[in-house]
C-alpha cells in the first residue's frame, strides 16, 4: 500500500542528489495485474517519483498548490487549439 505520509515528504526533501544516484525511469519495468499492484511495482523502483532521471538528464516534478487539475489545464489547451487561438 503506498504511504501517502511517504509521498508528501518525498515531495517536501530538495534533493541535490547526482544522476547517477538518481533512478532511471530507462530502466523500470512496471508489473502488476491491477493499478495498484502497478504503482507499487514503480514506486519501489524508482524511490522518489518526484526525483528520477531519464537517461543522463535530471527531473524534478512539483506541483503548485490549489492549481486547476491537470485534465481541466489539457482541455484548456486543446480547445484553445482547436479554435486557433496559439497564444
Amino acid at each position: 500500500m503506498v504511504d501517502m505520509k511517504k509521498l508528501e515528504e518525498m515531495e517536501r526533501i530538495s534533493q541535490e542528489a547526482a544522476p547517477v544516484a538518481l533512478a532511471d525511469l530507462l530502466d523500470v519495468k512496471i508489473t502488476g495485474d491491477t493499478p495498484a499492484q502497478r504503482l507499487e511495482s514503480y514506486l519501489a523502483q524508482v524511490a522518489n517519483p518526484y526525483h528520477f532521471s531519464v537517461g543522463e538528464i535530471s527531473v524534478r516534478l512539483s506541483f503548485q498548490s490549489g492549481a486547476s487539475p491537470l485534465s481541466e489545464k489539457l482541455k484548456s489547451h486543446f480547445l484553445s487549439l482547436k479554435c486557433g487561438d496559439f497564444s
